[in-house]
C-alpha cells in the first residue's frame, strides 16, 4: 500500500483550498491558532519564522506578524482581520501583506481565510481555504511559493502539536 499523501491541495477558480489530518483533538489544533504564544511555535516556513506578533483574539480583532527570513533584512509583514470564530469549530479572518506599523500592502494580494477544524477519532483534520477576489491574485500568490509555505507551516504545526499534547 503506498503513502497517501500528508497535504491535499486543489484550486477552484479563485481559492486554494489545503487539507491536512493532524493527530490531535480539535480544541488543541484550534488553540494553536488563537495566540501569540501558539503562532510563533509554527506560523511560516521552517526558513521563514514569526519572530513578532501582535494579536487581538476576536471578531474585529486584529493579527500583525512579521516573519524573519534566512538573510539580513528578509521580512514579510502580514496583517489578518478576524470576521468570525467559531470555537473549536472555524475561523475566519481578512489576510494581507502590510508594512511594519500594519499598514495593509496596496499592490499585493489580499484574501479570506477560513480556517475549518473537523475531528473523527481523536484526529483533527485542518481545511484551509484561500478566496481571493481575482484569479490573477491567486495566480500570483501561488507564484510566490503559497503552497510550499503552507507546507511547511503545516509541517511545523504537526511537530509543535505533537509536544503539547504529551
Amino acid at each position: 500500500m503506498k503513502n497517501e499523501p500528508k497535504i491535499k491541495v486543489e484550486t477552484k477558480e479563485t481559492e486554494l483550498i489545503i487539507s491536512r489530518e493532524f493527530d490531535a483533538p480539535r480544541e488543541l489544533a484550534f488553540a494553536a491558532f488563537s495566540s501569540c504564544e501558539h503562532l510563533k511555535r509554527w506560523w511560516g516556513p521552517k526558513e521563514w519564522p514569526m519572530k513578532e506578533c501582535k494579536l487581538d483574539f476576536k471578531v474585529g480583532g486584529r493579527w500583525h506578524y512579521c516573519l524573519r527570513g534566512p538573510k539580513e533584512g528578509d521580512e514579510s509583514w502580514g496583517v489578518g482581520i478576524y470576521r468570525e470564530i467559531e470555537k473549536p469549530d472555524k475561523i475566519v479572518w481578512e489576510d494581507y501583506f502590510s508594512d511594519k506599523d500594519g499598514n495593509i500592502s496596496e499592490g499585493m494580494p489580499g484574501g479570506i481565510m477560513t480556517a475549518e477544524f473537523i475531528e473523527k477519532n481523536g484526529k483533527t483534520t485542518i481545511i484551509s481555504h484561500s478566496k481571493y477576489s481575482e484569479k490573477s491574485d491567486l495566480d500570483k500568490v501561488l507564484e510566490m511559493g503559497m503552497v510550499e509555505g503552507l507546507t511547511s507551516s503545516q509541517d511545523r504545526l504537526e511537530e509543535y502539536l505533537l509536544s503539547v499534547k504529551k
